[in-house]
């Protein structure tokens, strides 16, 4: 048997306010990465910070040519070390969502989605 125990005025809601809204599970990690821009035609090398099946958030240098809303293609590697080589069929298509140039002077941070299909391929799986 469930029992419902009402709220009085005077308690407070302990439900989180700033709870975490994405759909997948954002976990911080440092990961290097090689970035496919095609408007320029240039790989780009930077790290990861966060991950999640949705998407990344990532460092890249400040003179990168990546602009919010443009699709680029991703590279995430295991580590730092025995890296194998980008190879472009293996890379993720993404949006870029959000450009932050106030980190530094040399790096800028950016949050970028996986495109849907992509995404949902990954849930499904």
């Amino acid at each position: 048997m469930i029992a419902f125990v009402e709220q009085s005025e005077n308690e407070t809601d302990t439900s989180p306010r700033g709870a975490e809204r994405r759909r997948g599970l954002r976990i911080s990690q440092q990961r290097p990465i090689k970035i496919y821009e095609p408007w320029s035609a240039r790989f780009i090398g930077g790290q990861t910070h966060d991950v999640s099946a949705t998407g990344l958030r990532i460092e890249l240098p400040v003179s990168a040519p990546v602009m919010e809303g443009k699709l680029v293609t991703i590279h995430v590697g295991v580590n730092h070390d025995g890296q194998t080589l980008a190879n472009r069929r293996a890379m993720i298509p993404a949006r870029v969502v959000w450009i932050d140039r106030s980190a530094g002077a040399s790096k800028m941070t950016a949050g970028v989605e996986f495109l849907a299909s992509i995404a949902a391929h990954l849930d499904a799986a």
